[in-house]
């Protein structure tokens, strides 16, 4: 018929309607049956585990959490996997934000979820107060972080929590801060954030505490130059960083595995950091990189496709 279209035409003007359906398809698969892809993790995601492992058990961490439902997809299989360690190795931890007044309510509904997962397994829950505190939105970032540097217990001051069973009480009263004066005291500072907060902390607080960031992907050179620099320990970057420490989590550090062999060698820790594993547990992590790779792909395969039927079109209008 005159009206058919060639080869060349059918390449170039597929019904949106169809492109969306297939993108759906597409970046929707993989968070029902995830597939782990081969990976490589990267320094300074292989130091933030390594930076985790080799924690104290008896001292509190102090974590930034500016993140909100917005960047779930990196920050979130991020501040997961950092909850599952530090519970899992039973560490203590207290959560500020200066990011997002949105921020900790995100963070305690991420605590509540872990906790959920911990008793389907016969774990022992994280208690509110006894083993974790939420300190908090703040809403002045650079004179929040001051004061931390230079006060906890001013920067925290009047500060309440939640003990279960009991009435809204101070959170230095708290097993988690008891013994929490200076923010020396803490053995290390994580800030999971989308935001400027890393380097506002860094600016503020660099020079008090060892600390580690998790950030997002398009936030990774910037970061960088801090990691690069020693001011950093350990670095997660986008959704490769949660991927890279789920990976970890499951095979260690130069450590063998069942088969005796080593899945991960790394020269920096020839002495070896074992696996932490929290049970059969599918991370954000593994989810969204296999989803990232294959809507990548089917981007790259729609522009050669439409560079294919507009390169027949031409050469039929000849």
């Amino acid at each position: 018929m005159a009206n058919d279209k060639s080869l060349g035409e059918r390449l170039q003007s597929m019904p949106k309607a169809s492109l969306y359906m297939i993108l759906f398809a597409v970046a929707s698969i993989p968070l029902f049956f995830p597939v782990k892809l081969p990976n490589k993790p990267i320094a300074p995601a292989v130091d933030f585990y390594a930076t985790l492992m080799k924690l104290p058990t008896d001292k509190p961490v102090l974590i930034g959490t500016d993140w909100t439902v917005s960047t779930r997809g990196e920050s979130g299989g991020q501040f997961e996997a950092l909850l599952r360690i530090l519970m899992e190795r039973k560490i203590k931890f207290a959560l500020y934000s200066v990011g997002d007044p949105q921020a900790p309510q995100v963070a305690r509904d991420v605590v509540g979820r872990l906790n959920q997962e911990r008793k389907a397994m016969g774990k022992e829950p994280y208690m509110r107060f006894r083993d974790w505190v939420s300190l908090g939105y703040y809403s002045n970032a650079e004179g929040e972080l001051q004061v931390i540097a230079s006060d906890v217990r001013r920067a925290f001051a009047n500060r309440l929590d939640f003990p279960e069973g009991r009435p809204p009480t101070d959170v230095f009263q708290s097993p988690v801060l008891s013994g929490i004066h200076l923010v020396k005291d803490f053995p290390l500072l994580v800030v999971v954030t989308p935001s400027s907060t890393n380097t506002i902390t860094i600016e503020r607080i660099g020079d008090k505490v060892p600390m580690m960031q998790a950030v997002t992907g398009v936030m990774i050179p910037e970061t960088n130059v801090y990691y690069a620099s020693g001011q950093l320990k350990g670095m997660l970057g986008g959704i490769k960083g949660a991927y890279d420490i789920e990976n970890l989590m499951d095979t260690g550090i130069n450590f063998p595995g069942p088969d005796g062999k080593i899945a991960f060698p790394y020269e920096k820790y020839k002495e070896g950091v074992p696996p932490i594993h929290v049970g059969k547990i599918i991370g954000k992590g593994q989810a969204y990189f296999a989803t990232l790779h294959y809507t990548m792909a089917l981007l790259i395969l729609a522009v050669i496709a439409g560079n294919v039927g507009m390169w027949l079109s031409r050469k039929g209008a000849k």
